[in-house]
């Protein structure tokens, strides 16, 4: 190990609570999806515990989520589920404060599946809320940047089928374990031409810090 792993391990240590950190990958007409670029510029942050560019699909992210939370629950630890998904419309940063549980997709994800009007889980709520702070986290972000926002509306696409389960595992170590520690939380980012990449991948590292240190 490193000088520079070895502090970097110390600082993940010494923070709050753990981050996994996730981005998308291409889809649609979205061949160079921003939150690749993101999560690939921060993921060796000190306080990114984890970080990973997730498949376009309902079956794929799953998959690829599934050590990520393993790893959460093996080590015990305070953490948050962080996702970055790219909103093609959007002029500002988007802090989602829901996730539904309706699958309905305008176009096939990456494996060829078309979800239309889907309840994700039978068995659950209509919507799960994130617990965290949001509106103290605006004002906190505000401070740097006027183009941010609360939503209650992430679509009904992968990344709210994503949020959706991260929240419902959430839910789950709530029920299993009496544990409240640990936390989802969606942000939909705008393209690079509404906002630069230096622009956004500072504000997600004041993301990070805010949510790692609750």
């Amino acid at each position: 190990m490193t000088a520079d792993e070895k502090n970097g391990a110390a600082l993940r240590g010494a923070q709050r609570r753990d981050v996994y950190l996730t981005g998308f990958g291409k889809f649609g007409d979205i061949v160079h999806n921003p939150t690749t670029f993101i999560v690939e510029e921060v993921a060796q942050d000190a306080n990114v515990t984890e970080a990973l560019v997730l498949e376009v699909s309902a079956d794929g992210s799953l998959d690829m989520l599934a050590p990520l939370r393993l790893k959460a629950e093996e080590r015990g630890r305070p953490c948050i589920f962080l996702h970055l998904g790219v909103a093609a419309s959007a002029k500002q940063f988007r802090l989602e404060r829901v996730g539904y549980n309706l699958a309905d997709f305008r176009i096939p994800d990456e494996r060829g599946w078309v979800a239309k009007e889907q309840i994700i889980d039978q068995d659950e709520k209509d919507a799960l809320e994130t617990a965290l702070p949001l509106d103290d986290m605006l004002k906190t972000l505000q401070e740097n940047t006027e183009l941010v926002g609360i939503s209650t509306d992430p679509g009904r696409y992968i990344c709210n089928y994503v949020y959706f389960h991260s929240l419902q595992w959430v839910k789950k170590q709530l029920a299993e374990a009496a544990d409240d520690e640990h936390h989802a939380l969606f942000v939909h980012v705008p393209p690079f031409d509404v906002i630069p990449q230096d622009a956004q991948v500072a504000f997600v590292r004041e993301v990070i810090a805010f949510v790692a240190n609750l």
